[in-house]
């Protein structure tokens, strides 16, 4: 929450030097791909969806536009085993609070390209494990820092954007192998994010 209040700080000082600004909220869907460090015989799915709403402001100086974000999105998956003497599975239920701050600059008059970090707070999670004797469930970290690259266009309030997110740091371990040795469940996430604003403050 410190991180959250000093970011809040930061573009508070900026907008104060701002020549457009706008307030808009926004929701959409996210396709999230959980990347494994090397879980062998474990299978994760190859993505898993999810919504995310939130809201976001647009601070435009100099040609150029900082877009702070806050938004909630949850990430659901499962890493199975299917073993020779049982199976086992592990489910992951993650709920995040992303605070992204984008640095962008719109082309040719219409399109608006974007980039900067996504901050990620783990807010809730809620794990199970059906056969704990073979495979237990993961651990999380509560803060990730991840980097997001995107593109949208605006027609009259709405903004359509698509980004691409990549975590920078594990977002922890997807599990956790019982007697298995050289199982290394760290993870990262790919995400991508498709997103409808509409814009009720545009001065």
């Amino acid at each position: 929450m410190k991180n959250i209040f000093v970011i809040l700080i930061a573009l508070f000082v900026l907008n104060a030097h701002a020549q457009t600004f706008q307030l808009g909220i926004k929701a959409g869907l996210t396709n999230t791909q959980i990347i494994g460090s090397d879980f062998k015989n474990f299978e994760v799915p190859s993505s898993s969806n999810g919504i995310l709403i939130g809201a976001f402001s647009r601070i435009g100086f100099a040609g150029m536009f900082v877009q702070p974000e806050i938004s909630f999105r949850n990430l659901n998956f499962t890493v199975n085993s299917n073993g020779t003497t049982s199976s086992s599975s592990a489910a992951t239920k993650l709920n995040y609070i992303d605070v992204p701050v984008l640095f962008g600059k719109k082309v040719l008059g219409v399109i608006n390209v974007c980039a900067g970090p996504n901050f990620q707070f783990l807010v809730n999670q809620d794990l199970s494990a059906n056969n704990a004797s073979n495979l237990a469930t993961g651990n999380y970290n509560n803060f990730v820092v991840g980097a997001q690259i995107g593109v949208g266009f605006d027609v009259w309030k709405l903004c359509f954007d698509a980004r691409y997110d990549f975590s920078i740091n594990s977002i922890g371990n997807a599990a956790s192998a019982v007697n298995t040795q050289n199982v290394d469940f760290s993870s990262r996430a790919s995400m991508l994010q498709f997103t409808v604003g509409y814009k009720f403050i545009n001065l």
